[in-house]
């Protein structure tokens, strides 16, 4: 929680201080500062022409996490993950609330590229603030977050265009997968609109795997027409089929890379997705041993299934640990398995 003397340090907090008092500048809940006098400060940061980074953090998957560990555990996640923020960025600037899960970082020490990509890169190591798990009551929830940042005057000159460029490139980053930050760069992001990021709606994406699929001769031809499409939206470099047999082929060339008929002892639901292997290891020693052959960080495997007949699975290895599947993407591998399902059904009524 910030404290008067913290905030002292500021003309335009020691002038409301005297206005209001501490209670009016600080969230309730987080002990950050609230929406309004956060707001107000950058405003008058850019009237001063104070040079400053600023940075729209957005939880991810915030609503899963009140769904299933309770709106209690939900304000235990936002309090840590605001304590650890504010300790992380220290005397380097502000922190505010501006939403339920959104926080809006001030930063004045870390102004170039450079440093402020190390800023943030040391908020996702070593379980500094992300990336992490959490014991919640009821389990463990893991913390990350998506970041856009921009910087005055050096990106955008006024109070507008600074928010456009961190709305930008924070709906830059939830199209990427989340689970990352992204810092505005003007050849790299000038031309991209919010309003095209967010126009590319799963509707789009399941027709244009369908058309994909649609087009292809046989099952092989099939899969290697959907991988393209499919990987682009899951940002990984190939997808599996595993048969009812358990032989394991890549989507892209029908490579067989052997043999996972055991990957069904791991499966008690319809989506898995981890990047902790050590129960694959125990009960899926076939699968395991791809696993590791591949060197496959994380996976995500999908039930195919069709009128409760199993048909196989669909695995999807990404590159990075600790990565989010989201629940976008989970569906979109599962809509795939359908089709394959379907296609399988008929091929075997003629």
């Amino acid at each position: 929680m910030y404290t008067l003397e913290r905030l002292s340090k500021y003309d335009y907090f020691r002038d409301k201080l005297k206005e209001n008092g501490l209670s009016h500048i600080l969230d309730s809940l987080t002990g950050t500062v609230t929406r309004p006098m956060i707001i107000g400060f950058v405003r008058e940061m850019i009237d001063k022409k104070v040079p400053f980074t600023a940075a729209i953090i957005d939880l991810d998957n915030f609503k899963s996490i009140n769904d299933n560990y309770g709106h209690d555990q939900g304000d235990v996640v936002l309090k840590k993950v605001s304590d650890d923020l504010m300790n992380y960025i220290g005397d380097s600037g502000l922190l505010g609330r501006i939403g339920g899960d959104e926080f809006l970082m001030i930063n004045f020490d870390y102004l170039t590229y450079d440093d402020i990509h190390e800023f943030y890169e040391g908020m996702c190591i070593n379980d500094t603030v992300f990336r992490k798990a959490l014991q919640l009551n009821g389990g463990k929830a893991y913390i990350s977050s998506t970041i856009g940042s921009a910087a005055f005057p050096t990106d955008a000159d006024n109070y507008d265009m600074l928010f456009a460029l961190m709305d930008k490139t924070l709906y830059r980053g939830k199209s990427k997968g989340r689970n990352c930050y992204i810092i505005y760069v003007e050849h790299k992001h000038k031309h991209l609109t919010v309003q095209k990021l967010a126009k590319h709606s799963i509707f789009h994406t399941m027709r244009n795997l369908a058309n994909a699929f649609d087009c292809g001769r046989d099952l092989k031809n099939k899969l290697n027409r959907v991988n393209q499409p499919l990987c682009a939206e899951l940002h990984i470099l190939d997808c599996y089929y595993i048969d009812k047999e358990g032989d394991m082929v890549q989507f892209s060339d029908y490579k067989n890379v052997g043999k996972a008929d055991d990957i069904g002892n791991i499966m008690e639901d319809v989506c898995y997705h981890t990047d902790d292997f050590t129960d694959i290891e125990k009960l899926c020693p076939n699968t395991y041993k791809i696993i590791k052959e591949l060197e496959f960080e994380t996976i995500l495997v999908v039930n195919i299934e069709y009128k409760n007949e199993k048909c196989g699975y669909i695995l999807c290895p990404g590159e990075y640990i600790r990565r989010l599947w989201q629940e976008e993407e989970q569906a979109l591998a599962f809509f795939v398995g359908r089709m394959i399902a379907e296609y399988l059904e008929r091929k075997k009524e003629k």
